[in-house]
């Protein structure tokens, strides 16, 4: 099982460029927590080659054992939360991104690190990620999205926008304009450029808006 887990472990960090600080630290601190719904699910797949027989390319290892392991998020992480199924073998629950987080919506919930913004927004400002210790919080390339929390908004048909018109508070607040408002209609939201901070949430007076995971 350790050498699956270093194995797994190299094989997804390096696929996803993941710095070799933030591998280092995987190693160190994350392995030491295991999930016991993964290691049931990886157990009953293929087994990995044995020595001196072939070993697969990283990126078929990858996929084989996520494939496997078949964990979804279904709560939110804090912003640059690695792939689910990495997130809980890592997180260890030390409470360093709570306890460092200015909006304080980062929570320690059955161990992991959770993110709850029913009262308040992400800021985005990344001082989660520069105190976690095992890497499961881990900042992109600068190409990329810094960060995301993977939550989009969801617009109910009671949004006064639609109602009466002449209410662009979410579309004002959002600091990518990533919301379109047109006049009697729903807010229209462009999914690449949200970063599900939560902003237009917490900027609405009627509570018409709601956070969810998104699928993409």
């Amino acid at each position: 099982m350790a050498e699956k887990d270093e194995r797994y472990y190299k094989a997804y960090m390096e696929h996803k460029t993941i710095s070799r600080r933030g591998l280092f630290r995987a190693f160190t601190s994350g392995t030491k927590k295991a999930s016991a719904d993964i290691s049931s699910a990886t157990s009953s797949s293929r087994s990995l080659p044995k020595s001196g027989e072939a070993v697969p390319a990283d990126q078929d290892l990858v996929t084989e054992l996520v494939d496997a392991s078949q964990v979804v998020r279904v709560v939110a992480r804090p912003p640059g939360a690695i792939e689910e199924v990495l997130f809980q073998k890592i997180c260890t629950g030390c409470t360093e991104c709570e306890s460092s987080c200015p909006e304080k919506i980062i929570h320690i919930e059955s161990g992991l690190a959770q993110l709850d913004i029913d009262y308040g927004y992400c800021s985005m400002c990344g001082e989660c990620q520069k105190v976690c210790p095992t890497g499961a919080l881990h900042a992109k390339k600068p190409c990329d999205k810094q960060n995301d929390t993977e939550l989009r908004p969801n617009f109910n048909t009671n949004c006064q926008n639609r109602l009466f018109g002449e209410c662009e508070l979410c579309a004002e607040q959002c600091p990518h304009q990533a919301i379109a408002i047109a006049a009697l209609s729903l807010p229209k939201l462009d999914q690449v450029k949200c970063d599900g901070c939560s902003r237009c949430k917490q900027a609405c007076p009627f509570s018409v808006i709601t956070m969810g995971l998104s699928s993409h």
